[in-house]
């Protein structure tokens, strides 16, 4: 990202009037998060390029990031009376439809796209998603599986958990346990950074947010930045980097970290604790442990049905998250998670904690206390309050994710026990869990 808005500078420069420019800053304020100056730089996009349909379904995925829902609703429908319904456009009208609570007029916009021969797959995949999320809300579970099923078979996918357990499996045993060294630089003893090490959908947006608004903190949301400095240093440690990294000299180890740091610094500022919550972290534990030893480590306990339904009707990438298109796969993942960060708990040096989510959501204040007391930072009342982070209390920027407007409402039980409503229809993952697919 800092590169990209380095060249993205540059070409401005070069050539400032140029029609497509504060369309490309928009994907930019779009990644950082930043929707009001996305909204501003959609609207310059559509007075130099007028009619570009481009430009204006990014404004109402603008309107609809920022939760300006009326706004987006508003211009959605004015265009679409001139222009008629196209599947990008249309797409964004479903979901701040359901934002706005009308959640069956949302169900007929996507119904008419997915009638549509013209809607390419990928927006074909997340509608029949969108649509069995819908169809859930409203009871309707049959239907609401039949709708996830149909999304996840818009592309095949290849995925081998067998061979995936024997990897990490390998990874277990080349990890032998890590104490922290007598001495150590200045890099290696920072606890800027704090790495959430949990399975997608299982309240990481939410304790990121916890934390993103204490005065003292940032979130970063879901920053690739190890892997990043994996890949920048191929050249010293090779292509394996769970062996690169073990074997790797003093030398090279401090290298890396500070590329980390220098890094984060670059793209979330300077503070006290930096959240990393990446979908990866839980497999980078070694890593992370042999880069700093100090950095504190949470991981979230959320009932496995649970999160393996919020991850079976969500728009995860079926490229590089294969295992989250089947539910047998999704409960052998979830089991593999559990058995790889049970015994990297008792390798590593990190501070660990276990954050339970049903207390998290039932009982919010003694276990918010608990979490800020283990970060070591001074108690603040904000941080009962994650979904006022971005408005009125904290006025923080937070890296788009998929629960961007859950952590928008009042922390809540609402989620507790959704799988069980789907009763039998869970039984692959049951399965998956229990090892038996």
């Amino acid at each position: 990202m800092l590169e990209a808005q380095k060249i993205l500078d540059q070409a401005h420069k070069l050539d400032p009037r140029n029609p497509m420019m504060p369309l490309d800053q928009a994907v930019m304020h779009k990644l950082g998060g930043r929707y009001p100056e996305m909204v501003e730089s959609c609207r310059e996009a559509i007075k130099r390029m007028p009619g570009s349909r481009r430009a204006e379904a990014m404004l109402a995925q603008a309107y609809e990031g920022g939760g300006f829902t009326d706004q987006a609703i508003r211009f959605i429908e004015g265009t679409v009376a001139k222009r008629g319904l196209d599947a990008e456009m249309g797409e964004t009208y479903a979901n701040v439809l359901e934002l706005a609570g009308r959640r069956d007029d949302g169900l007929v916009v996507v119904e008419r796209l997915l009638a549509a021969s013209t809607t390419p797959p990928p927006v074909r995949r997340r509608l029949l998603l969108h649509q069995g999320r819908m169809l859930e809300k409203l009871g309707r579970f049959d239907e609401a599986m039949d709708s996830f099923d149909a999304g996840h078979a818009v592309f095949p996918v290849i995925f081998d958990p067998d061979e995936w357990d024997r990897r990490l499996d390998s990874i277990i045993e080349a990890t032998t346990p890590i104490s922290l060294p007598e001495e150590m630089s200045e890099a290696a003893s920072s606890e800027i950074p704090i790495f959430i090490a949990s399975m997608p959908r299982s309240g990481t947006s939410l304790v990121e947010r916890i934390i993103g608004i204490h005065p003292a903190a940032h979130g970063a949301g879901e920053t690739g930045l190890i892997g990043d400095v994996l890949r920048g240093a191929r050249d010293r440690i090779g292509q394996e980097p769970y062996q690169g990294v073990r074997d790797a000299t003093p030398e090279i180890l401090e290298t890396l970290r500070r590329d980390y740091l220098e890094r984060q610094a670059g793209l979330f500022g300077h503070s006290a604790r930096i959240v990393n919550k990446h979908l990866q972290n839980w497999q980078f534990l070694p890593i992370i442990a042999a880069w700093f030893p100090k950095a504190q480590v949470i991981r979230i306990d959320r009932a496995p049905a649970d999160i393996g339904i919020s991850i079976y009707g969500q728009n995860l990438s079926h490229d590089r998250m294969p295992w989250a298109t089947r539910l047998d796969w999704i409960g052998r993942m979830i089991r593999s998670h559990k058995r790889f960060s049970e015994a990297m708990k008792d390798r590593i040096p990190n501070p660990w904690l276990d954050l339970d989510y049903s207390d998290l959501v039932t009982e919010p204040e003694p276990a918010i206390r608990s979490l800020i007391d283990f970060l070591g930072l001074e108690w603040d009342d904000r941080c009962l309050e994650p979904h006022r982070s971005e408005q009125g209390r904290g006025g923080r920027r937070y890296m788009p994710t998929l629960s961007i407007h859950q952590v928008r409402q009042p922390i809540g039980r609402g989620s507790l026990d959704r799988a069980a409503a789907f009763g039998d229809l869970m039984a692959p993952l049951h399965r998956g869990l229990a090892g038996d697919d």
